[in-house]
């Protein structure tokens, strides 16, 4: 099934052919030189990066993120309510985070750590709404630094093929700028949606109630094998950022993207919304999503890129209040 993205991918098209056109187009009598086709093609293409950006993030809303640092060791940390263990909700108009036990339709003898699990619920009265639950704790946190990130999915409910996903906002150049969006998405960890990457990171088809592990680092010598699509791939957007790693059949592997990107870490928009993210829905109007998640795990290498082998790996437990 198709993604919601096809459509943002005709718009760059289009756009970069008008830019194409106009760049080749002699420049009026009397005009200034102008800046050529190559220079034109760059500026549109990051002016598409920022719009797409802008469609999933808010602009910072000023606050500062706190000194969280996660702890060392093997840990497990137990959320049941909006803004405790660095976790926050943000939702839509339509979407709606929960903590619960009591009332899990999906898969319950099946809950990764009984009894409770998150759930989060969204209708599509537009396109792109969202419901997402973000944690602040990982900021400054480089991709290559990765020791686990892992978690458990049911789902009730979806657009035929989405279930919840990971989303992580990404910085290039260390000035904690969002540079990039990327998505780890369950449907594409299989050779049949995800192509050639989807063969490498050898997971399982996504399936309706029933709760599914999923593994968004799939490590193997050293190579992480896990299929993501960035915003900035030149599938996506039309810039040249990213070379490949779309959507769909055209996702590439984390370690692939590293390769492009070797200082890409994970940051926050502002303290009350973090980086990393579990998220549904961001698709088309009429679209309904119901699912749940538990066992979200992320492990990393603290000051790793320096040499240091301390690590911290925290599962969290969600639960009813």
């Amino acid at each position: 099934m198709a993604r919601h993205w096809t459509g943002y991918t005709i718009v760059a098209g289009a756009a970069l052919v008008v830019a194409c056109e106009q760049a080749a187009a002699p420049a009026p009598n009397g005009a200034a030189p102008r800046g050529g086709p190559q220079t034109e093609l760059v500026q549109t293409a990051i002016d598409l990066v920022q719009q797409l950006l802008l469609k999933f993030e808010p602009v910072s809303d000023g606050t500062l993120t706190l000194e969280d640092p996660p702890p060392f060791g093997n840990t497990i940390h137990v959320v049941d309510r909006d803004n405790k263990d660095a976790w926050k909700i943000d939702v839509s108009s339509t979407g709606m985070v929960t903590f619960e036990n009591d009332n899990m339709t999906c898969d319950p003898s099946e809950v990764p750590l009984p009894p409770g699990a998150v759930h989060l619920t969204l209708t599509q009265t537009q396109d792109n709404q969202h419901v997402r639950l973000r944690s602040t704790r990982y900021h400054r946190t480089y991709l290559r630094d990765l020791t686990r990130l892992e978690y458990h999915t049911c789902d009730e409910a979806n657009n035929g093929q989405q279930l919840p996903f990971i989303l992580l906002d990404i910085d290039w150049d260390g000035d904690n700028a969002i540079d990039d969006l990327i998505f780890f998405e369950p449907a594409y960890q299989n050779a049949v949606e995800g192509g050639a990457c989807g063969v490498g990171s050898h997971q399982d088809v996504q399936t309706e109630h029933k709760w599914q592990f999923w593994d968004a680092l799939r490590v193997d010598g050293g190579t992480f094998n896990a299929c993501y699509w960035a915003v900035s791939s030149s599938l996506v957007s039309g810039g040249t950022e990213t070379i490949g790693c779309g959507p769909g059949e055209f996702v590439c592997s984390l370690s692939d993207y590293i390769g492009q990107h070797p200082n890409a870490a994970i940051v926050n928009v502002d303290g009350s919304h973090g980086g990393v993210q579990i998220a549904h829905g961001d698709a088309s109007t009429g679209d309904t999503f119901d699912g749940w998640v538990d066992a979200f795990t992320i492990g990393k290498d603290i000051n790793g890129s320096n040499g240091q082998t301390n690590n911290s790996t925290v599962t969290y437990d969600f639960q009813t209040p």
